[in-house]
């Protein structure tokens, strides 16, 4: 696909797994993306079942929205994403006892979820040091048909997350 050729419509999530939680976000823009300003994110527990964990993605994939920079800069300002992204590490290390960012972080799963032109596919990713990540090669990606049957999401997002290293 040509840079200039506009994408296809995409929906993303992303989602991070530790021994005290899962958590899914809903993550909106076009080719870069970034959470929602309402910061929503739905915290489950780290052994919630594949419907359950389905049924999470699936509803974060709909909040998702398509927001080009031409039509709202704002929502692609650096500060904004730093604040969101501040903001969600210190509710969830209080929330979940962290004290510290190495040990929230220390093992983390994280996961990318799109959903465009009839297809889920889950990217799982390798933790480089403690809030850092790198792309696993696609071989890894889990891509499953588009579907509302949140036990089959589930289960694809689960063994996503276990391919993550």
């Amino acid at each position: 696909m040509r840079s200039w050729e506009p994408l296809p419509l995409t929906q993303w999530a992303d989602i991070n797994r530790t021994d005290r939680f899962i958590s899914v976000q809903t993550l909106s823009g076009y080719r870069m993306v970034q959470p929602e300003d309402d910061g929503r994110v739905d915290y489950l527990a780290p052994d919630a079942s594949a419907e359950v964990l389905g049924r999470a993605l699936l509803e974060a994939l709909d909040r998702s929205r398509v927001i080009r920079p031409r039509d709202d800069r704002g929502f692609f300002e650096p500060e904004r994403y730093l604040r969101l992204r501040h903001e969600y590490e210190q509710y969830f290390m209080r929330r979940y006892g962290y004290k510290t960012k190495r040990e929230a972080y220390g093992a983390m799963d994280w996961c990318r979820a799109q959903r465009s032109e009839g297809k889920i596919s889950m990217q799982p990713h390798k933790r480089e040091k403690p809030e850092y990540w790198r792309d696993l090669p696609p071989e890894k990606t889990v891509i499953i048909q588009a579907t509302q049957d949140a036990v089959a999401v589930g289960a694809a997002l689960r063994l996503a997350l276990d391919r993550g290293e």
